[in-house]
């Protein structure tokens, strides 16, 4: 993680690659094009909304690269508030080649809606259970995050529940958490036992938060899960 910076850019003959966002500053210098010094500016990775902006150029012509994760279906570029051309294709560098002069500037679109996610059915682990995303981030359920009385494992998620995404300033330093309605399926007490007889519990809805997997476990002892079982129809 301490290096990360030194990945954020690369350059290879008359190409500029740009690998990471966040807001940063570029000086560097291309064997074509002479200096080039530019200033990135996102709330990159709780925003997909980047703008890149050329400070310093010599004027000549040289190529920008824009990696397009592949969780990005639908990004879009604009140079100087105009279509940059052909849609991006995700998983890929999206590349604009031009002559490119102080004030120039790149606005690059990431959207990122609420995803459910599925595994392979060859997985028997996650069999008939989502996980949910958004960009780069994958979510879970924390047990401080659940009413009282509400387990990790009797949590079951509807697959057409309404999830939405909000930033709370006040959890975790600033999170995006995601929120909409699950449903809370209790167990009575096993006893011990190791089997008996299925009864169906009465589901019970309740109001969800999922935070980014990245930051659990900073609130005290805790549960967690990432998968949560499709809500019996």
């Amino acid at each position: 993680i301490a290096e990360s910076a030194e990945y954020a850019y690369a350059r290879s003959g008359d190409t500029l690659w740009v690998n990471l966002y966040g807001s940063s500053v570029l000086e560097t210098t291309l064997a074509t094009a002479g200096k080039v010094k530019l200033t990135q500016e996102s709330e990159y990775p709780w925003s997909g909304r980047v703008r890149i902006t050329f400070n310093e150029t010599s004027g000549g012509e040289f190529a920008l690269k824009l990696r397009i994760p592949g969780w990005a279906k639908a990004a879009s570029v604009r140079v100087d508030l105009r279509p940059a051309g052909s849609s991006p294709t995700a998983g890929s560098y999206y590349e604009i080649r031009r002559a490119w002069r102080p004030g120039d500037f790149v606005d690059l679109d990431l959207p990122m809606p609420v995803r459910r996610i599925q595994a392979n059915p060859l997985v028997e682990e996650t069999l008939n259970q989502l996980a949910v995303q958004r960009g780069p981030f994958v979510y879970c359920l924390e047990s401080p995050d659940l009413p009282a009385g509400v387990k990790v494992q009797d949590v079951s998620l509807p697959e057409d529940a309404d999830l939405s995404a909000r930033y709370d300033e006040r959890l975790l330093n600033g999170v995006v958490v995601i929120e909409g309605k699950a449903l809370d399926n209790p167990a009575p007490n096993w006893n011990g036992q190791l089997y008996r007889d299925f009864h169906p519990a009465a589901a019970k809805p309740f109001q969800l938060r999922l935070i980014p997997y990245s930051v659990w476990g900073n609130r005290g002892k805790s549960e967690m899960t990432v998968w949560m079982p499709l809500a019996n129809r």
